[in-house]
């Protein structure tokens, strides 16, 4: 069951803000990767291609922490800790469109070497929620 979660850090997700992912390597160390993400149904959904570091840190380590900065005001922002419950290569390609279109307004440019039937969706269960100016 996903953490509860205020009515104004749910406005603040809707807004197209960048992510921060922290996730944990094989050996433990922590990597961060900038992600485009939606608040869908009580769950953060990101995106990502087959062989990224961050799909294979969550297959492992399903652990993982976000960090939401506002892009209008920097000293706004929602830490997420939560973890990956679902990837999802069956509506890979959909999500990133709609990602895509939420941050660029138009359907995703595959750039070279990527292809829709490579991308997979990766779904963040919260379980602990801090906001900041929220």
């Amino acid at each position: 069951m996903p953490a509860p979660m205020t009515e104004a850090v749910r406005r603040f997700l809707e807004k197209p803000n960048f992510a921060v992912l922290a996730t944990r390597s094989r050996s433990n160390r922590p990597q961060a990767t900038p992600v485009w993400f939606l608040y869908d149904g009580g769950y953060i959904v990101i995106n990502t291609s087959r062989g990224r570091a961050k799909l294979r840190n969550v297959e492992r380590h399903p652990e993982v922490a976000l960090a939401i900065v506002d892009r209008d005001d920097p000293y706004r922002y929602v830490q997420i800790q939560g973890k990956v419950v679902a990837l999802d290569a069956k509506n890979g390609a959909r999500d990133i469109d709609r990602l895509s279109q939420r941050y660029a307004g138009r359907p995703y440019p595959y750039p070279r070497g990527d292809r829709p039937e490579n991308r997979v969706t990766i779904r963040i269960e919260p379980e602990r929620i801090a906001a900041m100016g929220v």
